[in-house]
């Protein structure tokens, strides 16, 4: 292969621009005898003759010129090849933040201009939903993530804020309701397995209610299908969400909140990750300030 020859072919470019064997000697810093024994090897692979010698000195051969013009191709494009080395070396990767849907798509999207200025590289935000979230930055192919599930096992995380949830509906509802009073309206839910699901059902059972006997119309996999089924609804229906995602619906009276007596509906935001790196410790400072 060519490419064994690299030594080589340099060699040839330099004897040929120099003119003179032990010239290219002293330029490049070996002994004479080596740069001979270089191009004689280089000959040989090529099975050409490269250099006449003259009284004069040398010159190049038929074969040799011929060869000096592939020999300049090849180097002009060993030194493109070594500009975009260096700048692949240079280049950083960009840091991968993980969401799931609500803190993703509500939370995050203003603070992702100030990660990317502390940390003085690029910030991708990857959305899904929190098992997928929790998984990749176990595998390490998240920096770090913003999760509504507590992580479990061996990752690290912090609670960054409190996510309040409420209960909304396409039509007015009044200003406080009884748990008990939810089962009088038709709902629609996140999934059964979804985190939100399971941490409201849970809250519901502390306090003594049996979500089996809400009647339920139809489930939906996010946050936002839930707010656009009920918007686009022509009778009244009730759900839960976060009240970050309905916020301007609310304020435009095209949504109406109430509160439930007795209940609280929270949930922690977590900000999860494997180690703690200087760009973790950053963000970390930042969220908390």
């Amino acid at each position: 292969m060519l490419i064994k020859h690299l030594e080589k072919i340099y060699t040839f470019l330099m004897v040929s621009r120099l003119k003179s064997f032990s010239q290219a000697s002293k330029r490049m810093g070996i002994s004479q005898p080596a740069v001979t024994q270089q191009i004689k090897v280089l000959e040989n692979f090529l099975n050409v003759k490269l250099f006449e010698r003259r009284k004069k000195g040398i010159t190049l051969t038929k074969d040799g010129k011929r060869f000096y013009e592939i020999a300049v191709k090849f180097e002009q494009f060993l030194h493109k090849f070594e500009t975009e080395l260096q700048e692949f070396h240079q280049k950083e990767s960009p840091f991968l933040i993980g969401a799931s849907f609500t803190v993703g798509n509500y939370y995050l999207p203003e603070c992702i201009p100030y990660f990317r200025e502390l940390l003085g590289r690029d910030v991708h935000l990857i959305i899904k939903d929190n098992h997928s979230i929790l998984k990749e930055v176990e595998k390490g192919a998240l920096d770090v993530a913003f999760t509504t599930k507590q992580p479990r096992g061996e990752l690290n995380y912090h609670i960054w804020k409190q996510d309040e949830l409420v209960v909304f509906s396409n039509k007015p509802l009044p200003p406080t309701l009884e748990p008990q009073k939810l089962q009088e309206y038709p709902m629609i839910c996140r999934e059964s397995k979804s985190a939100t699901r399971q941490l409201i059902k849970k809250i519901f059972e502390e306090k003594g209610i049996d979500c089996d006997r809400f009647q339920i119309v139809g489930e939906v996999h996010n946050s936002t299908a839930l707010k656009n089924t009920i918007l686009n609804s022509s009778r009244q229906l009730v759900s839960i969400i976060s009240q970050a995602v309905i916020g301007d619906e609310l304020r435009n009276k095209r949504l109406f909140k109430t509160k439930l007596e007795g209940i609280q509906l929270r949930r922690p935001i977590y900000f999860v990750y494997q180690e703690l790196t200087p760009q973790t410790e950053g963000i970390l400072k930042f969220i908390n300030y």
